[in-house]
């Protein structure tokens, strides 16, 4: 897809609906998501959950199984989350395209699977708080509401005061895409790996990038 598509997208939306993990930072680069199911595993005593890499998937099994440990399944992996971003690698070009959007007048919310007291943490960590308007992130043990369900979306378009199709959500995954689509915000695709490009284009989004200082060099369409 062309810059014009991305002009195009930007051009007709006022604010971005950032996803974090990807396009801000690598959440789990120093502490895996492998290593954070294991260790959420053992916290909670699952003896009999089944074997992830994945810790959301453990959040979603707690949830369903023992809805009285949902709360404490959250707070734990919250912690680790916390932990995890304390190493994590930032996404080269993040901080830039947040400081460019806040001088240009464009508000960003963060919309995130992850627990919002990790997403501001890492925030203030690397000073970026200032840039953000608002966090749209998980803060209840409830898995059902995280993308690609559009909760997270609308949830950060009334921080805003805007509707949702005012916003152009900007994410690395496919559920990005399917709850962008679904609350009806513009869509940009990060490629930010050589093969989602291939994937992202089979799902249409309104614009794809491979770089997110594109964000910035973008140029007005004619």
């Amino acid at each position: 897809m062309s810059n014009e598509a991305l002009a195009a997208v930007l051009a007709s939306t006022s604010a971005v609906l950032l996803d974090f993990d990807g396009p801000i930072c690598s959440v789990f680069s120093a502490f895996s998501p492998a290593a954070v199911a294991e260790e959420l595993r053992a916290r909670l005593r699952l003896v009999d959950a089944p074997k992830t890499s994945e810790p959301f998937e453990i959040l979603s099994y707690v949830a369903r199984t023992e809805p009285s440990a949902a709360a404490r399944a959250e707070t734990e992996l919250a912690r680790l989350e916390t932990r995890a971003v304390a190493e994590a690698t930032p996404t080269p070009g993040a901080a830039a395209v947040l400081q460019h959007f806040d001088e240009s007048g464009r508000r960003v919310v963060v919309v995130s699977n992850n627990s919002a007291v990790s997403v501001r943490a890492y925030l203030y960590q690397h000073h970026l708080a200032g840039y953000v308007a608002a966090v749209s992130s998980r803060l209840e043990a409830d898995p059902n509401l995280l993308k690609p369900h559009p909760h997270l979306l609308f949830h950060a378009a009334e921080l805003l005061n805007l509707s949702v199709r005012d916003c152009a959500m900007v994410g690395d995954s496919s559920t990005d895409i399917e709850a962008a689509r679904a609350a009806g915000a513009r869509v940009i695709a990060y490629a930010n790996k050589p093969a989602k490009r291939d994937r992202f284009e089979r799902l249409r989004p309104d614009a794809i990038i491979d770089d997110m200082a594109e964000l910035i060099c973008v140029r007005a369409p004619s």
